[in-house]
């Protein structure tokens, strides 16, 4: 064949093949670079997802609330170790304190005078105010310690008198002492009940012997919590006698110390009224000692008092309990990842509490993220809210990797975890 320069202008691809031909040579080039970095892209780590199993039911709290023929309330308090549970029935509002009252104004004392260890606190001389408050509380029928003009005395005699013997002029000089005069008390005492949202809780005076020093069993039952809480007034409340100069022992006025596990409380008592009484009690339960406090309003004879205070305490300690709040096995985190695969995360033993009834506190779960392909492993743990009860937490099987198939279909999203 003769070749001429028509027959090489023949054979010469014309410029848009070529064109063509460089434009599907790159885009096969992309596909196989772009498959290849699809295919071996590191999968992400899965973050996991909280999980909220529905709680195994507890038993509700059963509690005996007595009846008495003119009860104003009752209100009880589990305490050390729980959350604060507490309940009342009765009346819901506000009634006269009466003695009870004492016991809130040592609070209000010790929290701007406060004592530590067995310090005696402050040494207060005593004045004509003092004779003044004596004077008021024999008019009163209340009980008093004997006191004279230069007496000195502790900040601690006037706490201790106060609240074992329930002596009306001891907490009136302890309060005008504090704060100046009784003005100065009553202003601290409003803005303390304020601060703590004791919201139906009203001091009128220092000892209770004002009608008007009112408050309600919760405000009560939560107060007496504040109390035990307090080492100088816990300690106080616990003493079976108290030395006054010119009487001698005095007994402690709760009749009931001592019996039932209470080691502790105080008594009120107002003609106008009837009786209040606040306790404590303290018992050991699967092996866990717990602390209750307990408040009785409005009743009349001491003997029924008494009798209503046992009744309601005795029938709170089988509530308390060590309970299974999660048990093992539990599902509480889960991963999914965006190609489908998941996985599911688990306690790997029981996590208990000792609680109050149906009272369970709650739990917070962290779980690491994941990693493709990873086999069964130790992500993190559960805690509860309350105490320091654990539990581990296992992934139940691996968590499958994507495959090509999916990598390659889903190219764009693979290619962006190289910048993740």
């Amino acid at each position: 064949m003769t070749v001429t320069a028509a027959t090489q202008r023949r054979r010469r691809p014309h410029p848009l093949v070529v064109l063509l031909r460089i434009v599907l040579a790159l885009v096969l080039a992309v596909l196989v670079t772009g498959g290849s970095a699809a295919l071996l892209a590191p999968a992400p780590a899965v973050a996991a997802t909280a999980v909220a199993p529905e709680a195994a039911p507890l038993p509700a709290a059963t509690i005996d609330w007595p009846t008495t023929p003119r009860a104003a309330g009752y209100g009880v308090v589990g305490v050390e170790g729980a959350p604060d549970i507490w309940a009342t029935t009765g009346s819901d509002g506000a009634h006269p304190m009466a003695s009870v009252t004492k016991l809130v104004t040592v609070l209000i004392v010790l929290e701007a005078h406060p004592i530590t260890g067995a310090d005696r606190g402050a040494t207060i001389t005593l004045d004509d105010d003092d004779l003044a408050a004596q004077a008021r509380a024999l008019s009163e029928n209340a009980p008093i310690a004997p006191v004279y003009r230069g007496m000195q005395v502790t900040q601690r005699d006037l706490i201790e008198w106060s609240l074992v013997d329930s002596a009306g002029n001891a907490i009136w000089s302890l309060a005008n002492w504090a704060f100046g005069d009784i003005d100065g008390f009553l202003s601290a005492a409003e803005a303390w009940a304020a601060r703590h949202g004791f919201s139906q809780t009203v001091v009128a005076d220092p000892a209770g012997l004002d009608a008007g020093s009112v408050s309600s069993a919760g405000d009560l039952t939560r107060i007496a919590l504040m109390a035990v809480e307090d080492p100088v007034v816990l300690s106080t409340i616990q003493l079976e006698s108290v030395q006054i100069p010119g009487i001698g022992f005095a007994p402690n006025t709760n009749r009931i110390l001592g019996e039932a596990g209470i080691d502790g409380g105080k008594t009120g008592t107002l003609k106008v009224w009837g009786r209040n009484l606040f306790v404590t009690a303290v018992r050991e339960v699967d092996g866990v000692e717990r602390r209750v406090v307990g408040v009785v309003m409005g009743t009349i004879a001491a003997d029924e008092t008494d009798a209503a205070m046992l009744q309601l305490l005795e029938s709170l300690w089988p509530n308390f309990g060590a309970r299974t709040i999660l048990p093992a096995g539990t599902v509480v985190a889960e991963y999914r990842a965006p190609w489908g695969a998941s996985a599911s995360a688990e306690t790997t033993g029981d996590l208990g509490a000792h609680v109050f009834g149906d009272a369970a506190p709650g739990w917070t779960a962290t779980a690491e993220p994941l990693e493709a392909g990873s086999l069964a492993s130790a992500v993190g743990e559960v805690r509860l809210e309350v105490g320091e009860a654990t539990a581990a937490v296992r992934t139940t099987g691996a968590l499958p990797a994507p495959d090509a198939w999916w990598r390659l279909t889903h190219a764009p999203q693979v290619l962006g975890w190289y910048f993740d």
